[in-house]
Formats: C-alpha cells, sequence, structure tokens
C-alpha cells in the first residue's frame, strides 16, 4: 500500500481504523478524512438560530478538533499524517477522495451512527463498501 484513507469522526471504531492502518500498512502515506456531512438536519437545539452556513462552519471547526486526535495518535506511531475536511454526503465525499487522490485501500469503521439514525440515514460504510473502486478494510 502506498496511500491509505481512513476516514476519521472521532468515534472508538475510527480511532481503532487509524491504528489498525498504522500497524498493518506502516510505510504508507496516511491520510485522516473528516466529512461535514450536509445531507442532515442538524440538532436545532444546539444551533438555535443559526444560519446554516453557520452551522457547517460550527462542524467543520469540530472537524479540525476531531483531526487533531488522528495527528495525536499518529505521533504514537511516530509517522507522518495528512488530514483533509470535505463538505457534502460522506459516503460520496469517500469514494470522490479515492478518485481524487490515488488511495490504494481505506480503512473505515463499520459504523459510527447510532442505531436509530443508520436506519434512518443508511450506514455510509455500507455504501462506501457498494461502490468503492479499491480494497477496503472494515473495523467492528
Amino acid at each position: 500500500m502506498t496511500n491509505v484513507l481512513v476516514p476519521f469522526d472521532g468515534s472508538k471504531l475510527a480511532v481503532e481504523a487509524l491504528r489498525f492502518a498504522y500497524e498493518r500498512f506502516p510505510e504508507a502515506e496516511m491520510t485522516a478524512l473528516f466529512v461535514v456531512d450536509t445531507s442532515v438536519t442538524y440538532q436545532p437545539e444546539k444551533y438555535l438560530g443559526v444560519k446554516l452556513g453557520e452551522i457547517y462552519e460550527q462542524r467543520e471547526a469540530e472537524g479540525e478538533a476531531i483531526l487533531e486526535e488522528a495527528e495525536a495518535l499518529a505521533a504514537e506511531y511516530d509517522a507522518p499524517l495528512t488530514t483533509a475536511i470535505e463538505q457534502g454526503r460522506p459516503w460520496q465525499e469517500i469514494l470522490d477522495y479515492v478518485d481524487d487522490h490515488d488511495v490504494d485501500h481505506v480503512v473505515l469503521g463499520s459504523h459510527s451512527r447510532d442505531l436509530l439514525e443508520r436506519f434512518f440515514v443508511g450506514s455510509v460504510a455500507e455504501r462506501v463498501v457498494d461502490r468503492i473502486p479499491v480494497p477496503v478494510t472494515l473495523i467492528r
């Protein structure tokens, strides 16, 4: 592997996916990707009176903080990490990133949403696995 992508949302499985990627592919260029999901409605009580664009900006700032956690984990392995933030549907942004950046392998958690949200929105991992043109490893 030369270029491994780990979609990273800060969840336990995302952390495990990044650890797995460093252990399994220690020589690869590693990228952690956070996606600001623009396909969902955010909790109105948290963002009351805030415009949608401002919500996305807030989520992007949260994503930067989450990616700092990924960078700290990379430091434990004394390994470099590229980070990226995209906006859109997470599964589509992952696929686009793979195509646009010559990714050889994707390592991702099997789920990060709660059960009810997965039922209505669908699993990002499922959609990625169904459509991805490169090998993928799911962490459960």
